[in-house]
């Protein structure tokens, strides 16, 4: 993706659709270069906004990223959500999908992967974020540290419901596996029936009782 100079965004909008567009268009940058890569320019010469207009809703790059983040997440739980038929989830990394029916985590995660099979910006988005915020002085280590013991404490729940041995070490090792495929999915060019391999692999892990 090239740097940007217009706008696609109406130059005139609510303030609630203004901020949602910022992230948004945050979001594309950061799936294309990561956190050390856009500038706070970028994002407004593509809202057709001042830097000083981008500024008066998030504080600094970090803070945007950081929302730009949560704004993710919350699109992703919503969106599996929708998949699963589960009403009532809110969004936020600390109130997962598992928490809201009763489905194991061999079909919660095969969800994710149907889902995010079709989004490869937003996949692209956690793959380059994780990978950065593994350093320590990154501004979304301490997010990411939260986000992943939340997703393997839900995961864990999720998996006990399959009967498994040790939830906890399966859901290690669930979350492992998407990450891996994930990588695999995006090197190749998505070229990887994404949602396929994750049925096989799935099968590895947590074998269907009925086969």
């Amino acid at each position: 993706m090239r740097r940007r100079t217009g706008t696609d965004a109406p130059k005139k909008m609510s303030a609630e659709n203004r901020r949602k567009s910022i992230l948004e268009t945050t979001m594309t940058f950061i799936s294309q270069f990561g956190f050390w890569g856009f500038t706070i320019r970028d994002v407004a010469q593509a809202q057709g906004i001042t830097e000083a207009g981008l500024l008066y809703y998030f504080k600094n790059k970090e803070d945007l990223m950081v929302e730009a983040l949560k704004y993710a997440d919350h699109v992703n739980q919503i969106a599996i959500a929708k998949y699963l038929g589960v009403e009532g989830v809110s969004g936020d990394i600390n109130d997962g999908i598992t928490y809201h029916c009763d489905y194991g985590l061999r079909t919660i995660s095969t969800a994710t992967a149907e889902t995010n099979a079709n989004r490869r910006q937003l996949v692209s988005l956690y793959v380059l974020l994780q990978g950065e915020a593994l350093s320590e002085d990154h501004p979304a280590h301490e997010y990411f540290q939260l986000r992943e013991k939340n997703v393997l404490k839900e995961y864990a729940v999720a998996a006990a419901r399959d009967h498994v041995s040790n939830p906890e070490r399966t859901a290690i090792q669930v979350l492992g596996a998407m990450d891996g495929l994930q990588l695999r999915w995006l090197s190749s060019g998505c070229a990887l029936d994404f949602a396929e391999e994750w049925r096989q692999l799935i099968e590895l892990i947590i074998p269907d009782p009925t086969h």
